[in-house]
């Protein structure tokens, strides 16, 4: 099925295009920003195809710390208002990904816990046709598995396994889900 092409979707492809040319190390086709996005790009953002953001009530902050970060965007993902990516290393989010609103998604715990220890970024990954509920947090060193939902309000602390509900907090495994081969999350 092939969407409509309105004015409001013209608009948010050609402001899409301009805000990421500007500020991502590189970015494919086709990316629609709704509302406002804040972009702060210090390392390296790199934008698959068909990026989407729907900003409105609230910005979404994608943030690239140092030189040294990379985060990489897959094909088709979706992200909803008020959600903040703060990467200080890594952050993979694989293709077909919808992130709901609200939600955080950070690889550092940006300062010291205590006087003797070091800032400790971590890797994220993110894997294909992954769900992340309403006001979800994504926490440092974690990698989910495809095909995974993680609740709405749930935190991620550790690993996630392909093919899963998880929910709470810290986010346990509820069941396993049903995934045929080759379903893509739309």
């Amino acid at each position: 099925m092939r969407k409509k092409i309105t004015f409001e979707n013209l608009i948010a492809m050609f402001r899409g295009i301009i805000l990421l040319k500007i500020h991502a190390s590189s970015v494919k086709k086709l990316p629609r920003i709704r509302g406002k996005i804040y972009l702060k790009n210090n390392g390296k953002l790199i934008i698959g195809n068909n990026f989407s953001v729907t900003s409105k009530p609230l910005p979404v902050s994608i943030t690239v710390e140092n030189q040294e970060a990379i985060l990489i965007i897959g094909d088709n993902v979706f992200i909803n208002y008020g959600v903040d990516i703060g990467c200080n290393l890594s952050v993979f989010i694989g293709n077909n990904v919808k992130i709901g609103p609200l939600t955080n998604i950070i690889d550092s715990n940006y300062h010291q816990i205590d006087m003797d220890d070091e800032m400790r970024p971590r890797k994220i990954k993110i894997s294909d046709n992954v769900w992340i509920g309403r006001q979800c947090i994504i926490l440092p060193g974690v990698t989910i598995g495809e095909n995974s939902v993680i609740a709405s309000g749930s935190i991620v602390t550790k690993d996630v396994p392909p093919n899963v509900l998880v929910a709470g907090s810290p986010a346990k495994v509820i069941r396993q889900l049903n995934i045929g081969d080759n379903w893509i999350r739309k």
